[in-house]
């Protein structure tokens, strides 16, 4: 039973130690905190004399037992997928932050050398001979190379005739000669002690302010307040578009050598808008602005001629409301009648009611009830077609001298109705009872002596407008 308990205790210990050693990979994100050769053989690709062994790696051989093997060593570490560090356009710059912890440590017999360096470069591999001062970055051949396309934070253990001391950091572009260095003895840094010290490094670049920052301090603190190196740099004019990034670390001749060890590793880059986006992106802007103006304007348009309309509409009806009203104010006004009525009652103004036709207009016949809606009674229409009437007001006028006339042959105008089609041109008729069943017309006498004088009815239709059966005595 203890056996098992143990096997058990054994394996998920066992299987801990798997998880705490596996990377975490994300788009545009990954974090070791600890390295293991088989687990990162897909995320890292080791060039040189570098090795990952216990959870470390080691830019340069580890082999301490055998120190001047140490000797004229190189290595690179790259991470094997590169980051898209801007967009085609160059309207979309990215940013990036990388935090790293580091031990370049010396054995008391040692002088330190050469150097470390974080790099971002257009692929993984390594130029040949870069033992030395060159870092692991470049060669005899190829330093200052524009065609490098590398930039590098270097971490300088030897002193060059181009180097302010052998305690350095340094922004190297293309080249082991550093465009600007800051010297680590006044921030109380060494870079290779006899002594195990872990440091941790933070590198910050900013795309839109083209500001790279580097801060240092021992592992374990919190990230220094101000950087120990600033300056802006411009990566699209140093490096690719695609790029990878990774470590790069040499040795000198014994003994001027060191360990050059990564304990952990984090990067995370911004990422950029798809292409594709900003493509499509653009095609809505170049079509969409135009369309919406068109748009704009048609839509404008149309509300200028619906107020319009409205505006016409309004005046309509205002114009209607005065002739309604002066109708109205004329004495002996009887109750309207609708147009559908008088129209019925001529049979739809057929010719065969035709009575006769004037100067002024066509008579019809009809019989329409008139006084209590139960008598018929019959009725004489005329259509006038006086080429004068041809207006609303034209109509009133008319309407109002014939109200007023008074004679014995003639009857008074007592009815109107508003119910009449809206169809020009201006024709209003008049409406009036016949005398009796043997009436008869002649062109002089439609609307004269030979009506009735018990009454008579008006219509009065014109445009729109209409005035209904009326009886008049």
């Amino acid at each position: 039973m203890n056996i098992t308990v143990a096997i058990i205790i054994l394996f998920s210990l066992t299987h801990l130690v798997d998880i705490q050693g596996a990377p975490s990979i994300r788009k545009n994100y990954f974090m070791f905190d600890a390295f293991d050769e088989t687990a990162d053989a897909n995320f890292l690709t080791l060039k040189g004399n570098s090795t990952s062994l216990k959870g470390v790696l080691h830019i340069t051989a580890n082999t301490i037992s055998e120190p001047e093997k140490l000797s004229n060593m190189s290595g690179r570490v790259m991470y094997s997928e590169p980051f898209k560090l801007w967009s085609s356009d160059d309207s979309n710059p990215t940013s990036f932050k990388s935090s790293f912890v580091i031990n370049l440590q010396k054995e008391p017999t040692w002088n330190a050398g050469e150097g470390f360096a974080f790099l971002i470069a257009p692929d993984v591999s390594m130029p040949a001979e870069s033992f030395g001062g060159y870092l692991g970055l470049t060669n005899a051949a190829t330093d200052g190379n524009q065609n490098n396309r590398i930039v590098a934070i270097e971490f300088d253990t030897e002193k060059q005739d181009y180097d302010p001391d052998d305690n350095h950091i340094g922004l190297n572009i293309n080249s082991v000669t550093s465009i600007k260095t800051v010297s680590l003895d006044v921030h109380g840094i060494e870079l290779s002690p006899e002594t195990t010290t872990n440091y941790q490094v933070w590198v910050h670049y900013n795309g839109t302010t083209k500001l790279m920052e580097v801060y240092m301090g021992r592992q374990g603190r919190r990230k220094p307040g101000e950087p120990l190196l600033r300056e802006t740099i411009n990566l699209k004019d140093y490096v690719n578009q695609q790029s990878y990034f990774g470590f790069a670390a040499s040795t000198g001749n014994y003994p001027h050598i060191q360990m050059n060890c990564v304990l952990e590793w984090s990067l995370e880059v911004d990422a950029l808008n798809k292409e594709s986006d900003l493509i499509w992106l653009k095609i809505g802007l170049g079509v969409g602005v135009p369309a919406g103006v068109i748009l704009l304007v048609v839509l404008c348009g149309v509300l200028y001629v619906n107020k319009r309309r409205r505006r016409r509409r309004r005046t309509s009806d205002e114009k209607s409301d005065v002739f309604d009203k002066s109708l109205r104010w004329l004495p002996g006004m009887p109750k309207e009648f609708k147009y559908k009525d008088v129209k019925k009652a001529t049979n739809s103004f057929h010719e065969s009611m035709r009575l006769g036709e004037g100067g002024f207009g066509i008579v019809y016949k009809g019989i329409l009830n008139i006084e209590n809606d139960t008598t018929a009674t019959e009725i004489a229409v005329k259509q006038f077609s006086r080429d004068k009437i041809k207006s609303k007001d034209d109509f009133l006028a008319e309407i109002t001298i014939i109200h007023r006339l008074r004679h014995k042959h003639l009857v008074r105008l007592i009815g109107k109705t508003m119910s009449a089609p809206r169809v020009p041109p201006f024709k209003p008729l008049f409406t009036w009872p016949l005398m009796d069943a043997s009436f008869r017309t002649t062109e002089s006498t439609v609307s004269t002596a030979t009506l009735s004088p018990n009454g008579c009815s008006v219509n009065v239709t014109a445009e729109g407008f209409s005035s209904s059966p009326s009886s008049c005595l």
